[in-house]
């Protein structure tokens, strides 16, 4: 079972420790706002989780509140995904099952594609978020628990975003220079890393 309200804790502690270096990773190739973004999200997720009982709320009122709070594109697309997970749990849910965890982080791959218009090579956290969850899947399938699959993902991020150096960004304002993004490590993929490895001290 995720342990939302720990994890809304520690994603909190991560954000505010990380909110410089966030910024210098994105910096480096976009607007160096990732950091305050991250943060900004983190405090409406741990700010949700006090006051919701249930997976489904927490990921509602969490989403509404980022995208109120933190209306960059980062900001936007996270909202936007946390929000369309919440749509896809019942009312007073309060775990997921294996095939669930698989469906909840496809759903915001899904969302994340849609409205940003990114692809998987594109130098964003899809690099490292579409190799995760299909590792999670994978790990899942074989007959590993949530905890394994969870740690296993975790180690795919980590190596998809240091990849993600090796990529020339081919989307939003870091595509205008492309011979400065190219040798750095995207700042979100970066971050997507840190959530999963998160995420396994979460459940």
């Amino acid at each position: 079972m995720l342990n939302y309200k720990e994890f809304s804790f520690i994603f909190n502690e991560f954000a505010t420790e990380n909110k410089t270096k966030l910024n210098e990773l994105d910096g480096a190739q976009g607007d160096g706002d990732l950091g305050m973004t991250i943060l900004y999200t983190s405090q409406a997720l741990l700010k949700s989780a006090d006051s919701s009982d249930n997976l489904q709320q927490w990921l509602e009122v969490g989403g509404k509140t980022v995208r109120r709070e933190a209306p960059s594109t980062m900001g936007i697309l996270l909202a936007s995904s946390l929000i369309a997970v919440s749509k896809t749990l019942n009312e007073g849910q309060t775990s997921l099952s294996p095939n669930e965890w698989v469906q909840v982080q496809q759903t915001m791959i899904n969302e994340i594609k849609k409205r940003g218009g990114a692809q998987l090579g594109d130098k964003t956290l899809l690099d490292a978020f579409i190799p995760a969850v299909e590792t999670f899947s994978i790990s899942i399938n074989n007959g590993d628990s949530i905890e394994e699959a969870i740690k296993n993902a975790s180690q795919a991020a980590k190596h998809a975003a240091d990849k993600t150096a090796e990529l020339t960004s081919k989307i939003g304002r870091s595509s205008w220079i492309q011979e400065r993004s190219q040798g750095n490590i995207d700042g979100g993929a970066w971050a997507c890393y840190k959530v999963y490895e998160l995420l396994a001290k979460s459940i």
